[in-house]
This record gives C-alpha cells, sequence and structure tokens, in this order.
C-alpha cells in the first residue's frame, strides 16, 4: 500500500503524554495514592486518556488510508491493511502477556494465585484481543490491554467505515451513533465494579473489560469524524493558532480538575486533536521536540510495560509510609510519593525503550517483510 499522507508530527507527542497520564492513574490505583481526590481529580480521570488514544487513531487511520478505501474495499488492500495493523500491535501484546503469565506462575507468594485477575481461563481471550467484550466479570492480567482488544475490533470495521463516511449524510449517522454508543456507556449499559459490585457505578466512560469495544469503536468513530472537519479549510483557518491549543488545554486540565462529564471531555479531546494536526506555529515547534517526539514513538511500549512496575504490588510489595489497603485505597503522602512516581515513570521509559527497539521496530518490521 503506497501512503502519500503526510506525518502529523504534532500528534505524536500527545500519545506520549496520555501514556504517562495513564501510567500514573495506574500508579495511584495499584501503589500508592499521593494525590488526594479532594484535592485534585485531575489524575483520578486520567482514565480518560485512554479515549484520546482512540480519537487519535481514527484521526490517523483515515489520514493514512482514506485513499485506499474510498471507492472500494479489494482483498489485497484490506489484507495489507490488517497486517499492517497486526504488525504495529501484537507482537509487543503477545510478549507482555506471555511474560505476565511466566512471571506470575514463577513469583507469585503462596495463596496468591490463582486469582479473579490472574485467572488462567482468561488467558486465551486475551491472546486472540477478546478481553473488551464482557467474557470476564473483571479485568484479567495485563489489564490495560483491554484497550488493544479494543483498537483491534476498530480496525476490522475500519475499511468499511472509510467507504461509508464519505457518502452523503454519513458523517451524520455517524455522530449520531456516537452520541447513542457513549451515552448507553454512561448511563444504559448494565454496569458493575468488579471489586466492590454493591457500589452504585458512576455515569462515566471508564467501561474497561466489559463494554470496551464499544467505547474504542465510538472514540475511533470520532476520530474519523475529526479528520473530515480537518479537511476543511474553514476549521483548518480557525483551529491552527496557538491560542485555541492553548484554550483547549486549559478547558482539559479544569475538565479532569474539576472531574466534568466524560462526554464533555470527549469534545474537548477531539477539539484538541484538530487543534495540534493544523497547528503550524509555536504549538508546532514544541511538539518537534526530540524528548516529546521520542515518548511518543515509545507510548505503545509505555501503555503495556507499565504493568510490569505494578504487578509485585499486587503481590503484598509496600512501598515505605503506606497506609491502607485494597486497590485505590493506599495512601502516602505527597513528596514521598511524588519521589516513588517519578523513579517509577522513568524505570517505565528505560522498560519502554528496550522493549521498542527489541521487540516492537523489529517485529512490525519482520510482519510486514513476510506478509504486508
Amino acid at each position: 500500500m503506497e501512503h502519500r499522507a503526510g506525518y502529523l508530527s504534532n500528534l505524536t507527542p500527545l500519545r506520549g503524554i496520555a501514556a504517562l497520564l495513564v501510567a500514573v492513574f495506574h500508579f495511584e490505583m495499584a501503589v500508592a495514592r499521593f494525590v488526594p481526590a479532594q484535592k485534585t481529580m485531575f489524575f483520578e480521570k486520567s482514565y480518560l486518556m485512554v479515549d484520546l488514544f482512540f480519537i487519535m487513531s481514527g484521526f490517523i487511520m483515515l489520514h493514512v488510508y482514506k485513499e485506499n478505501f474510498q471507492d472500494s474495499i479489494s482483498k489485497i488492500t484490506f489484507k495489507k491493511f490488517i497486517v499492517a495493523r497486526f504488525a504495529r500491535i501484537y507482537p509487543l501484546h503477545f510478549f507482555s502477556l506471555s511474560l505476565l503469565i511466566i512471571l506470575v506462575l514463577i513469583f507469585s507468594p503462596a495463596g496468591t494465585y490463582p486469582n479473579r485477575i490472574e485467572d488462567p481461563a482468561a488467558i486465551p481471550s486475551n491472546f486472540l484481543l477478546l478481553n473488551a467484550y464482557y467474557i470476564h466479570n473483571i479485568y484479567t492480567w495485563n489489564i490495560p490491554s483491554w484497550s488493544i482488544g479494543a483498537e483491534w475490533a476498530a480496525y476490522l470495521i475500519f475499511p468499511m467505515l472509510a467507504l461509508f463516511i464519505n457518502k452523503k449524510k454519513a458523517v451524520i449517522i455517524l455522530v449520531l451513533f456516537v452520541f447513542a454508543a457513549y451515552l448507553s456507556i454512561m448511563f444504559l449499559l448494565p454496569r458493575k465494579n468488579p471489586l466492590y459490585p454493591l457500589i452504585p457505578v458512576p455515569h462515566n466512560l471508564n467501561t474497561t473489560y466489559d463494554y470496551g469495544f464499544l467505547r474504542g469503536i465510538a472514540g475511533f468513530i470520532t476520530g474519523m469524524i475529526v479528520y473530515k472537519a480537518y479537511q476543511l479549510s474553514a476549521f483548518k483557518n480557525l483551529f491552527n493558532k496557538d491560542a485555541i491549543a492553548l484554550l483547549i488545554i486549559l478547558l482539559i486540565c479544569a475538565a479532569l480538575h474539576f472531574a466534568i462529564n466524560d462526554a464533555f471531555c470527549i469534545i474537548l479531546f477531539a477539539a484538541l486533536v484538530l487543534s495540534f494536526a493544523c497547528n503550524n506555529n509555536y504549538v508546532h515547534q514544541l511538539c518537534n521536540n526530540k524528548i516529546v517526539q521520542y515518548l511518543g514513538r515509545i507510548s505503545y511500549s509505555i501503555y503495556l510495560m507499565q504493568i510490569f512496575l505494578q504487578e509485585p504490588f499486587s503481590k503484598e510489595l509496600r512501598l515505605p509510609g503506606v497506609t491502607g489497603f485494597g486497590r485505590g485505597k493506599q495512601n502516602i503522602d505527597f513528596s514521598s510519593g511524588m519521589f516513588y512516581c517519578m523513579a517509577y515513570l522513568g524505570l517505565l521509559v528505560l522498560i519502554s525503550s528496550i522493549t521498542y527497539y527489541l521487540i516492537e521496530q523489529p517485529c512490525r518490521k519482520f510482519i510486514n517483510r513476510k506478509w504486508g
């Protein structure tokens, strides 16, 4: 497949920042909470960074592959697309899941395995990327990988969506679908907290193992709709200003801080992707800094490898100074927590750099060369 679309370098740092924020969110859930929710809900709501991933993914897929599926879907074109996407996400997923299973079997203290999260019966569904379809009643194994299953679901239907989105009134229909999907997740679908099933689930988008596939597809389609706006000169002229990008960033920070409804955050994320993609000014210069570009490149490894720094804390390990017990209920003072969290992120970036160069890149090139 020939790709003549230009590289959207401004979106690369967003992937890195989003991956790091998800890692901090899980640090506070699995290791120790150092920023009380009473002070700010910013990190508490950072699970929404996954939705930013989905939106960027839909946007970029349409940007790269729009010409391949704008008129028809051929067998060869579909095969090359699926092979390319499989090569992008599956090798690291397979490696991280396999390694996690081996380490759990070897190092689990007596009485800590098997458990609901490390359920042997959930291994096949995780390998088959079926971990976002409510097959099990709790998130299992490499917990963040539910979104990889959701992403794969979006890839499978993307060629049809790319063909459909150019039809008359298609964007209106897709907007209505996205609205209905998000509304259903927040208010209609029967959801439960897997650890505390008697507690009512808040009206948010934090669905993962259960209806995560719907959340992923809705975000992916949102990104495709945003790309259609990106193609219009009127939107480019409006959103290419640095002031617009800064305003959107401030609004997102405020929305997360005050825990504004998740649907409003989705709208802001869509605007953020559009503004960064359009920008060719100071924001563009900042985004092309080598450090933030590198974090974006290894963001997938950051996202999947974080489980290995969290897993020991589910096996009775505790940081000095931590009080409280239970996922999301372990607390530590801010200064100590900040120190540990920065060390955790530094180690995560190091590990992710290794897996990026030893697993991600070589496997992607090999699969595309052999089958794509």
